[in-house]
């Protein structure tokens, strides 16, 4: 959507500002702010490596199913459907006041470039390879490269300040989410974080433009959080809420569409939860889900495509029902004085369809061989490039001369950007294919 603070007054000039000169633009690229960051995006290294890394289920079961790279471009298809349809619905979007279209898309493209190799398992091996040089966590990774590790040296992608606000799902240091008695946890598990401590100079930039009182709010933490053994955040931008709702709803259905399609899930099971969700939420394109899944699961007639259309309708539902929730102060910029949220009903539904991939697929024997696999080949990959520097290609070695305090984060930043295949090879010219190295 071509930008102006004259026919979107959502968004100002802080919103715009990029934290370093947004280089050489054509006088004839017509491009707005955010259409350039989207272009940014796609273009970068850190995009085109989400293809081969995997989503949940891995290279070794098939290769049609998600990678890191369809999910992104899923999920971004998904945030442009709600922003759409909010803007069309919501009270608070109306007139010269919506959401930019440009702007979640590119969001949802970049939310998952901080995701090491091998996925949850990866960065859990990470962050205990990093706990005494300032952890891992993919979504504080994605902050990193997106502001520091991509583009010229130091200064990431130039992006705008709404976009980094977008893609800070968890806007706290890891400092500060460290603060737990539960030391064994903290070692075990990363926390949720969007900001190491090595990158607070960005964070205090995105900051910057902001009242204490706006600050004081979208930085809130919960205490007593019985979520996880950590300090818990409360708050995201706009943005970022329309992106994590999306994000949600690609994992219980597109996730959920592989786990299916590979017999890691029944159409019974399907059916079951879908008939509760019915009888709690009747919505339309719920009931319209629920009558296809059945036909399948009695049936079993056009399974592929009727499949697509039982998640289709769910989608749908999610997306057409989403709201914009005022949180904030009148007074508050829009991104902190607004939230995207959905009716509970549809939000329970969501994390069910979520918990079964998460125990189906997941948690099954093969799909934990290669989580085995994957943490100590990241494990292994630290070790050695912390013994020897010169495994590291020259730019990091440069980087590493010009900052040897930082040897640790140097290594992680390699790893967690490499590919799943890239990692195996690499292990495997390491320490030989001729025995095991697990």
């Amino acid at each position: 959507m071509l930008w102006t603070q004259k026919n979107n007054s959502f968004y100002d000039h802080a919103d715009i500002e990029r934290r370093v000169g947004g280089g050489g633009r054509s006088a004839q690229d017509l491009r707005d702010p955010f259409e350039r960051d989207h272009g940014r995006i796609i273009h970068s290294a850190a995009f085109r490596r989400l293809q081969s890394k995997k989503q949940v289920i891995g290279t070794d079961l098939g290769d049609f199913h998600r990678t890191r790279l369809t999910h992104s471009m899923e999920v971004a298809q998904i945030a442009r459907g709600i922003a759409l349809s909010l803007n069309q619905r919501s009270p608070f979007l109306q007139d010269t006041a919506k959401i930019d279209i440009s702007l979640v898309e590119a969001a949802a493209l970049a939310h998952d470039l901080g995701h090491p190799p091998f996925a949850h398992e990866g960065e859990r091996a990470l962050h205990q390879c990093m706990f005494d040089f300032g952890g891992f966590e993919g979504n504080a990774q994605t902050f990193r490269i997106l502001s520091r590790l991509e583009g010229k040296k130091g200064e990431g992608l130039k992006l705008t300040r709404a976009l980094l606000l977008a893609i800070m799902k968890y806007p706290v240091q890891m400092q500060e989410v460290l603060q737990t008695k539960e030391q064994p946890l903290v070692k075990e598990y990363p926390p949720k974080v969007s900001i190491y401590d090595v990158d607070s100079d960005v964070f205090e930039w995105v900051l910057h433009p902001y009242s204490q009182e706006e600050i004081d709010f979208f930085t809130d933490k919960d205490l007593t959080c019985n979520k996880s053994p950590f300090v818990c955040t409360t708050r995201m931008s706009l943005e970022c809420s329309l992106i994590n709702l999306a994000d949600d709803i690609a994992y219980a259905t597109h996730d959920l569409e592989d786990a299916i399609n590979f017999r890691f899930v029944e159409m019974e099971e399907l059916c079951e939860m879908l008939e509760k969700s019915v009888k709690n939420a009747p919505f339309e394109e719920l009931n319209e889900a629920y009558r296809l899944a059945q036909r399948i699961h009695t049936r079993r007639e056009d399974f592929k495509y009727l499949l697509k259309e039982v998640f289709a309708f769910l989608i749908s539902a999610f997306v057409n029902y989403t709201e914009v929730r005022e949180e904030g102060e009148e007074w508050f910029s829009p991104r902190f004085r607004f939230r995207v949220v959905i009716p509970k009903e549809l939000n329970e539904l969501i994390m069910k369809l979520k918990k079964v991939v998460e125990l189906r697929v997941i948690h099954s024997p093969g799909v934990q061989a290669l989580a085995f696999k994957g943490d100590r080949t990241v494990r292994l990959l630290f070790e050695a490039m912390m013994a020897e520097e010169k495994l590291l290609p020259e730019n990091d070695r440069q980087v590493l001369e010009e900052n040897p305090d930082l040897r640790a984060r140097i290594v992680c930043d390699y790893i967690s950007g490499m590919t799943d295949p890239y990692a195996l090879s690499l292990v495997e010219r390491l320490y030989g294919s001729g025995r095991t190295f697990l």
